[in-house]
């Protein structure tokens, strides 16, 4: 094993070497690959969509917008929508065996330049012009396999492995069968080659992957994480840079002839950025392909690779052509790149009003801000652009294999091999979700036997129609328990939905192969859920005892959950969001409910409703377990009952519950499930087929300011001392972080042991010491997955898991993360901020939790207000955050509201994980100026940075370089212009020397990278250990560790900045503000609520007007239970996904020391309060009156009341159902358990009195009970009114409640002080657990 990891990574002349034979193989075979040139002529892409003050979400604005738009669909009023233009009449050539750049800041139109010319633009947007490959218009064929598009998006199931991800996508697309013959003859020809690729590859297809998969793994440097889940927010994975090395993986295991690459450095360091280009410009050259890459930050380096250059800005054109010529047509306009500029930097700037005259030529007094539409006319009269232009009026001479796109087929795997490819990661995903179907067995195990100790043989009796009613109960609660089991099928839905979505687009995943696969996996699920359910009930219960009976029970209870299971996978599909989708949900679960025939019979229902009863599933489902059961021959004793023509009791019973008497009722029901079932997953297809994901691709347009200034040359370079202009002027204490031999380590992962790794745990960290001192600015630095991150998260207490040794101090002293969190800040490397609150909202509330009290709120205000214009997010001030890939905030911009939160808590110690990550070169710029001048200040600054330039490296003091394997290799001061840095590796024998103006960064990185490592045959890491700049970083930690320790140590009077009761207010209104720009939670509700209130009283109609029988109270009780269970927990549900979705925002925030627990859980609940009492009021409003009840102001009272406690229960309990469980599918099985279970012992089911004597303590344990019981007795407590009951005396409607149903007037007061006492225990849970439970796994 050992052996196998020590071999070099493949380098640059091997695969050269190795692409050459490939070409000549095909060559000898006479395979002659497509060659693609991409042509665009007059290409513009405008968005419609709103601007100013109506584009921000506000309940108000969502309101008025829908009704404006409603009402413009029927043109009473005008479209207040205004088309913004993204891309401007874009004219050009893309050309085979060349590697296109395309440069830009942000917002320029790049992704959807390249989205356009990939034919993956979002159908909303409005395209003219034209795209062709080879002289065949986009508009005319699918481009399907001929070109790939890699997003800028990493979506991956957290699942899975790198390699399981990369193979599955080379099954998808079919792979490269040359490669792969190629490598194979090459293993048998020499096990030894030169490359040593083929003994890789025996390996790789030992383990079920393929050559080709192996191949891109070893060119994009993934060998070492190979078998490592890829992971996510909530689960450790591989890091954000392997990550995106992932995606780009994912369509090179492809066979296109054409790639379109949006932003792939992000998160990557510049050497294994480099490494990659270099991969990717030799398969350009070698195999024909046609790539068009865009990048933020190319390093010299990387640029040189490119043989194009495409400029873009302000969706204009602005240079296309060679690279060589880039620099003579901006100098033929004024402007000169200075020496030890990036090209690439000098290229973004020369285009910005900002930074654009410092590149000026000529005498600035004569300059003048050259335009963005002077440029692109310009470049037309360029050489460059005249032989451009001359090009385009020629349709091009295409070779043979240069023939137009062929259109007929996809040319992709069959179906039965992509169905199979599906299914089998379907497989895959299962086992690794096992915990979860572990659970749903564990539960629906614990639901059967408490059901059959319930409705126990014993206590079943089956001689008269009361008797039935009992049978009733437990039929029903088996139909309710199997139909709820597959809702979690919701959830889990939504979580493949992106990456779905994702697939669909870029790997040809059909819909039809997704859903098959998960449903042929259902099948074995809902045998093994419903014979379990069945075989641990129906003898034990007493059913009818016939053996055949047993089996159509199964059957019908297998086709109910396989109806649910599709229903909620549709509703899924077609909400697309988890909170419209819960939305959806739970009020279709609500109709179906309603009117299944069990709430209220059918006899009952209005007529002109009697379609819905035929409508619902329920229906079929009641139907079929209760014919099955009450036509059997024990219940065919003679009996007579009034108003009842049947003559036996299992008729009878049927009859007075509105259902079918006849045997073949049975049959057509379960055929009825089984045609929903296939209903449901034919719209599911369509759906997964036309459906778009709900992410919103908007314009990006940049805010003109007035009067604004020119900026001279960004100066991001050291000033030597603290300037009074350079902000941060507020009161802080200057501290040193000291840490010595860190270690960390996490348990083996499981799919490293089955790929050889014997080892009980795994080493990140090994013995890594230093310290960061005051006023210095210090990098941390190596390549993607050294554990910079890793280290990062050690010191700042991030760390939820895994095992630490070594010491860290703070001047001194032993760190205690509690004081740390105080006087710290932790810029992250994923910007985790709330989705439905503006950039200054967000700045005031850190800015108001996290600076010292004593400062009052003009003074924090200003202080925002500085931030914001240091990090240039003044313009963007009332922009909304968004989620990230979705809406709102850009990366970039979105990476500087994350710089901003934690600047402006004023923090002595910044921990900054790649800062500049997603930013241009000038935003870098912009964002390095802000550290640089914090750092003046006096503050203790460590970063993490990938790409930096060469002004940005230098602008550093001292570097942290770290290696593969968590160890360091080189700690100390940079030195001017990086000298002591360069020649402490120079002194390295072997080590080339640095070219002259190559930036340092790239070139340390380069020749500290694995392969120099086994080329030169030395380690870093040791040689590091015995050298003179190790020994002086010892001596400087034990220098400031003894120095420092005569002071005091750190402490503070509170815990946290902020009194508990501004906590809370602070809370509070982040909450208010979020909840009134969460259009999607909050409108959607109240629309839910009124037509459900419409339902209820549409079916429920005047029922309490006229109470004659045993039915019309059974009737009332089925409203109070409707009303209590599922009105209450629908609104709980919808709740769930804003409760996870701010659970993770909870995590950063609390970590960071904002608040206790209890101020964030108490405003959680409270900005809940109004919209749930609002919610009430409409309903009790619609529906009291509408159902027949006499109106008395004191019963109306009450039912508001228990109305408005059944809430606030109700939406509590899910609210803990979140918090107390790791992810969403469990917090769905955690309420469905309960809320079962509640259903059960409610008294609708089964009465109190009925139940066997060891459950009625579990009546009165129950929330949902009391609501019904409090509402039962407050409307009919006192009515004296005569019933008729089937097979026994007339009664009146007290005493039918307080004999039969157990519901005494007594107890009322009880009831009531229960309703509040679990409110108050719920709210003290939801606190609890938010504070003591942390399931991010970091």
């Amino acid at each position: 094993m050992g052996e196998r990891m020590d071999r070099p990574p493949m380098t640059h002349a091997e695969n050269e070497d190795f692409l050459q034979r490939l070409r000549d193989r095909r060559a000898r075979l006479g395979v002659e690959e497509q060659k693609i040139e991409v042509r665009f002529e007059d290409l513009r892409v405008q968005a419609n969509m709103l601007v100013g003050t109506r584009a921000l979400p506000t309940l108000l604005n969502a309101t008025i917008n829908t009704v404006q738009e409603l009402m413009g669909s029927f043109h009473i009023t005008r479209d207040r929508k205004k088309f913004v233009k993204i891309l401007k009449g874009l004219k050009g050539i893309i050309r085979p065996s060349r590697m296109t750049l395309v440069l830009g800041p942000p917002g320029s139109g790049k992704s959807t330049f390249l989205r356009a010319l990939a034919g993956k633009l979002d159908p909303s947007l409005k395209v003219k012009g034209k795209v062709s490959y080879n002289g065949e218009e986009l508009s005319r064929f699918v481009p399907q396999r001929t070109c790939a598009y890699v997003s800028q998006d990493d979506l991956h199931h957290a699942e899975m492995t790198v390699r399981e991800t990369l193979h599955f996508s080379e099954r998808m697309l079919g792979g490269d069968r040359h490669i792969s013959e190629m490598l194979k003859e090459e293993e048998s020809e020499d096990n030894d080659s030169s490359d040593d690729f083929s003994s890789e590859s025996t390996y790789s297809e030992e383990k079920g992957s393929n050559f080709v998969t192996d191949y891109v793994l070893k060119i994009l440097r993934l060998k070492e994480c190979a078998d490592t889940l890829v992971g996510d927010d909530m689960r450790r994975g591989i890091s954000g840079g392997q990550k995106k090395r992932v995606t780009i993986g994912e369509m090179l295991v492809g066979l296109a002839r054409s790639f379109f690459m949006d932003d792939i450095s992000t998160g990557l360091d510049s050497s294994t950025t480099f490494e990659i280009i270099k991969f990717l410009r030799q398969m350009t050259h070698l195999m024909d392909l046609t790539m068009v890459i865009s990048l933020l930050q190319p390093p010299p380096e990387t640029f040189e690779l490119f043989d194009d250059i495409i400029l873009l800005c302000e969706g204009r054109i602005v240079y296309q052509g060679p690279r060589e010529s880039v620099l003579e047509f901006f100098e033929s306009m004024g402007f000169r790149c200075p020496e030890r500029k990036n090209t690439a930097d000098f290229l973004q700037e020369v285009i910005s009003k900002m930074d654009q005259a410092q590149y000026w030529t000529g005498d600035h007094s004569s300059y003048r801000y050259v335009k963005i539409k002077k440029f692109a006319r310009s470049f037309h009269s360029f050489h460059v652009g005249l032989r451009l232009q001359e090009e385009l009026k020629n349709p091009g001479n295409h070779k043979q294999g240069d023939a137009p796109i062929k259109t007929e087929g996809i040319g992709g795997i069959s179906k039965g091999k992509l169905f199979k490819t599906c299914f089998s990661r379907e497989v895959l995903l299962m086992k690794r979700n096992s915990p979860l179907h572990i659970f749903k067995i564990i539960q629906i195990s614990l639901l059967a036997f408490i059901v059959m100790t319930v409705f126990i043989r014993t206590e079943m009796k089956h001689d008269t129609v009361i008797d039935g009613n009992h049978f009733i109960g437990a039929l029903t609660t088996a139909v309710v328990i199997v139909k709820f089991n597959g809702m979690v099928e919701m959830t889990m839905m939504m979580r493949r939905l992106p990456v779905f979505y994702k697939q669909r687009e870029l790997l040809f995943l059909p819909g039809w192969a997704l859903l098959s696969s998960i449903f042929l996996l259902s099948l074995p699920t809902s045998l093994a859920e419903t014979g379990l359910w069945t075989c641990l009930t129906y003898y034990a219960i007493g059913f009818a005892p016939p053996i055949v009976r047993f089996f159509k029970q199964f059957l019908a209870l297998f086709c109910v959950h396989q109806m649910s299971s599709s229903l909620f996978r549709l509703i899924a599909v077609i909400g697309r969001t988890q909170v419209m989708a819960n939305t959806l949900g739970t009020a279709t679960l609500v109709a179906i409910y309603i009117l299944g025939g069990f709430v209220i019979s059918r006899d009952n229902i209005k007529r002109w409703l009697l379609w819905g009863y035929w409508a619902s599933p329920l229906t079929y489902a009641q139907n079929s377990v209760a014919i099955n059961e009450f036509l059997d021959n024990r219940w065919n004793k003679t009996i007579h009952i009034r108003n009842i023509e049947e003559n036996t009791v299992g008729k009878a019973i049927l009859k007075s519950r509105g259902m079918f008497t006849e045997e073949h009722w049975f049959w057509i029901s379960v055929l009825a499930l089984f045609g929903f079932s296939l209903l449901f997953n034919f719209l599911t297809v369509l759906a997964l087929e036309f459906f778009n994901s709900p992410k919103t691709h908007q314009a990006n347009t940049r805010v003109r300011e007035k009067n604004i200034k020119q900026a001279h040359k960004i100066d991001i370079k050291p000033t030597g001392a603290i300037s009074p202009q350079s902000g941060m002027v507020l009161p802080f204490q200057p501290l040193t972080i000291e840490f010595n031999n860190i270690s960390y380590f996490v348990d083996m992962p499981t799919e490293m042991k089955r790929h050889g790794f014997y080892e009980k745990r795994l080493q990140l960290l090994k013995d890594v010491t230093g310290a960061f001192r005051p006023g210095v600015l210090t990098a941390l630095m190596g390549v993607t997955g050294a554990g910079k991150t890793t280290l990062l998260d050690v010191l700042a207490g991030r760390k939820t898991g895994g095992y630490i040794e070594g010491n860290i101090n703070i001047c001194g002293h032993p760190k205690r993360q509690e004081t740390f969190a105080r006087i710290s800040g932790y810029c992250e490397q994923s910007d985790v901020h709330s989705p439905c609150v503006t950039v200054e909202e967000s700045l005031q509330y850190s800015a108001w939790l996290r600076l010292p009290s004593h400062i009052n709120s003009q003074t924090r205000n200003m202080f925002v207000e500085e931030v914001m214009d240091l990090v240039e997010l003044k313009l963007l001030k009332n922009a909304m955050v968004g989620l990230p890939g979705v809406s709102g905030l850009s990366a970039e911009q979105r990476k500087r509201l994350t710089i901003a939160v934690e600047l402006v808590a004023s923090p002595s110690i910044i921990f900054m994980d790649e800062p500049t990550t997603g930013l241009d070169a000038r935003a870098a710029a912009i964002v390095m100026r802000t550290v640089r001048k914090t750092v003046d200040t006096g503050r203790t600054i460590v970063c993490t940075i990938h790409q930096p330039s060469i002004d940005i490296f230098e602008a550093f003091d001292e570097l942290l370089l770290m290696k593969i394997g968590g160890q360091l290799i080189y700690g100390g001061p940079l030195g001017t212009f990086s000298q002591q840095m360069v020649q402490y590796f120079e002194a390295i024998p072997g080590v080339p020397n640095i070219k002259e103006g190559q930036n340092p960064a790239a070139w340390m990185l380069d020749v500290t990278s694995t392969s120099m490592e086994f080329k030169l045959q030395v380690d870093f890491a040791a040689l590091y250990q015995n050298s003179s700049e190790s020994s002086k970083n010892i001596e400087l930690v034990k220098e400031l560790s003894n120095t420092q320790s005569n002071k005091e140590d750190l402490h503070f009077p509170t815990k946290y900045a902020q009194s508990f009761k501004v906590q809370c207010i602070a809370c509070l209104w982040k909450q208010h503000k979020s909840y009134w720009k969460n259009p999607e939670h909050n409108v959607i509700r109240f629309i839910i609520t009124i037509c459900t209130s419409l339902l209820f009283s549409a079916v429920f109609w005047k029922i309490a007007s006229k109470i004659t029988t045993e039915q019309d109270i059974f009737n009332i009780l089925g409203v109070m239970y409707g009303a209590s269970l599922f009105i209450g927990y629908t609104s709980g549900r919808i709740l769930q996904p804003v409760v996870a979705m701010e659970r993770t925002v909870f995590y950063r925030e609390r970590s960071a020391g904002m608040y206790s627990s209890m101020p964030y859980a108490l405003a959680q609940v409270a900005i809940e309060t109004p919209y749930a009492m609002t919610q009430v009021l409409v309903f009790c409003v619609i529906v009291y009156p509408m159902i027949g009840f006499p109106f008395q102001l004191i019963k109306f009272f009450w039912f508001l009341v228990f109305m408005t406690l059944c809430f606030a229960y109700m939406i509590l309990f899910c609210m803990n159902t979140v918090t107390l469980t790791p992810t969403l599918e469990m917090a769905d099985l955690l309420s469905f358990f309960f809320f079962i279970l509640w259903n059960l012992f409610c008294g609708f089911f089964v009465p109190r009195l009925l139940l066997p004597s060891y459950w009625r303590w579990f009546y009165w344990a129950n929330p949902a009970a009391w609501t019904i019981y409090g509402q039962m007795v407050s409307q009919l407590g006192d009515e004296e009114k005569l019933i008729q009951i089937p097979g026994a005396p007339d009664e009146s409607v007290k005493a039918f409640l307080e004999g039969y149903l157990g519901l005494e007037s007594k107890y009322f007061p009880l009831i009531v002080t229960l309703h509040v006492t679990i409110i108050l225990f719920f709210l003290f849970l939801f606190g609890f657990s938010i504070k003591h439970l942390k399931f991010q796994r970091r």
